[in-house]
């Protein structure tokens, strides 16, 4: 009999990305696509569920493909996904309207009636984390509200991965991940919690079951497999969140363990062995059992990066196939002819509002300190900087909330970028660990799913076998002093456009509202 093959999907902001791996960890094939996001009005975002299913039916008989692998040797897959996502899907599982996305910040109305009717403090105290349009519940209020025919119908209110899981093996559930991402959890006995939900308004009947991250909620059934090539009956898993995901790829076992995530946010993520009930930060139930993790989320770091490559960008995106080269790599080579600092250019990151520690949907991103001077490679440079400092201040916001952090692993895209992880080692002042595979969620999803299906006895077992340090970022204590002061700069800056950016909140939505 073939060893057993590990198959790890995620559903990520931009695109999906599956990854094909055996035991030991060692990547066979890779393979991505991406799909659009639509933005209809100011702060809207949505995407259609069906295209995270149609990018799977394309990317996964790739990679089935480039590995040269029997379909029958995947012993399990595990799916996770951007988060959290309210996707409303009828009684057969189909989606009765795109669904809002983690960025959506449509749901202020939504927040402020929160904060009137049920309260920060009884939120926080069950569930942690604060009331902010990020979380599932504001948004599931807003449809309620806007859209009452299709609250109605819903038979189901389903993650990314979730709907992915439903449309491999018709199993409708949630994973206990995503559980503090709704705002109506109960984040010590891993259950909903009722008397929110009830406080709210919300109907739990219409949330799926929850299930621990590593079980086995069902087999691809016969139809998933004509469309994706997998073979029927191969074991899936209940998956977890993205950021679950790439704390399970980074080995995150132990109170302190920390690793950040770039794809189309940062997210850094701190492992801890009790809840995290408090507000500045994101709280997260971890794969690992008895573990939790504490996130500090940027929104759109990388995005800014993926705009710039798609508006400022076009000589990459034409020279980098010719050259056999992403374009995100070139964009790197270009920003390392910019000195530590950019030239005095810094960036906020804040493209589509911002997450921890800020949480203003009003934020937007602004270039400070341009002159006639200023180059491409400076600004490039600048967004690079600019995704460092606002994980730095998630950093320091964690420290003060008593997650102190000594190391930093990395994955997701960005990792791809030496620039971009000296970078961060520079403006933290810590070294920063490339993993030798650094693919992010997907790897931690293939780990995941074989715990679940028996390849490892656990997840210690798991980790000891694959986490492997490929490359350490040690920081240039010479850098120390210029990225300091250009960070207490960073600092300063939001405060003193705070009044301005909501000012041209207000201007923007009056000018919508009188189309």
């Amino acid at each position: 009999m073939s060893a057993p093959l590990l198959l790890g999907i995620d559903v990520g902001t931009t695109g999906l990305k599956a990854v094909l791996c055996d035991a030991d960890g060692t990547l066979l094939a890779q393979a991505s696509r991406e799909y659009p996001t639509r933005y209809p009005h100011p702060n809207w975002a949505e995407q259609d569920p069906e295209d995270w299913w149609r990018a799977a039916c394309a990317v996964l008989p790739q990679v089935i493909a480039r590995a040269g692998a029997d379909p029958r040797a995947i012993a399990g897959i595990g799916v996770s996904g951007q988060a959290p996502a309210v996707a409303p899907v009828d009684a057969a599982g189909m989606p009765l309207r795109p669904a809002l996305l983690w960025l959506d910040r449509r749901s202020e109305a939504e927040c402020a009636w929160l904060r009137q009717q049920v309260g920060e403090d009884a939120i926080a105290a069950a569930n942690g984390g604060r009331i902010d349009p990020y979380y599932l519940a504001p948004k599931w209020l807003w449809l309620r509200r806007h859209e009452p025919d299709v609250y109605r119908q819903t038979a189901a209110v389903l993650q990314a991965n979730g709907y992915l899981v439903n449309r491999l093996c018709a199993a409708r559930s949630m994973d206990v991940s995503h559980g503090p991402l709704t705002l109506f959890f109960d984040s010590r006995r891993l259950d909903y919690a009722g008397h929110l939900a009830d406080a709210m308004g919300l109907d739990l009947a219409q949330m799926p079951a929850l299930r621990a991250c590593a079980e086995v909620v069902g087999e691809v059934t016969r139809a998933a497999a004509a469309a994706t090539g997998l073979a029927p009956g191969t074991p899936v898993i209940a998956g977890m969140c993205d950021g679950t995901a790439a704390a399970v790829e980074a080995g995150l076992l132990c109170r302190g363990d920390a690793v950040e995530m770039t794809g189309q946010s940062t997210v850094l993520l701190i492992c801890s062995d009790e809840p995290y009930l408090g507000r500045p930060l994101i709280p997260l139930v971890h794969a690992v059992p008895g573990r939790y993790l504490v996130a500090g989320a940027l929104v759109a770091s990388g995005g800014s990066l993926r705009w710039f490559r798609d508006q400022l960008g076009e000589a990459e995106r034409l020279a980098g196939p010719l050259l056999g080269l992403d374009p995100f790599d070139l964009l790197s080579q270009e920003a390392a002819r910019s000195p530590a600092g950019a030239n005095g250019v810094i960036f906020l990151p804040y493209m589509y509002g911002e997450r921890s520690p800020l949480w203003d949907s009003a934020a937007r991103g602004v270039f400070f300190g341009l002159s006639l001077a200023t180059t491409k490679a400076d600004l490039v440079r600048a967004i690079m900087e600019g995704a460092a400092f606002g994980l730095r201040h998630n950093a320091e916001t964690a420290v003060a909330s008593g997650f102190p952090i000594t190391a930093l692993k990395c994955g997701g895209g960005g990792a791809r970028s030496a620039l971009w992880n000296q970078i961060k080692a520079d403006v933290l002042q810590v070294p920063v660990l490339l993993p030798r595979a650094a693919t992010g969620a997907p790897l931690g999803d293939a780990v995941a799913a074989g715990v679940a299906t028996g390849v490892y006895g656990s997840f210690a077992e798991a980790v000891q076998r694959l986490s492997q340090i490929e490359r350490t970022f040690a920081p240039d204590a010479a850098q120390r002093d210029r990225y300091d002061a250009t960070y207490r700069i960073y600092l300063g800056l939001y405060p003193a456009l705070k009044a301005s950016f909501e000012l041209a909140a207000a201007v923007n939505a009056s000018q919508t509202e009188g189309r």
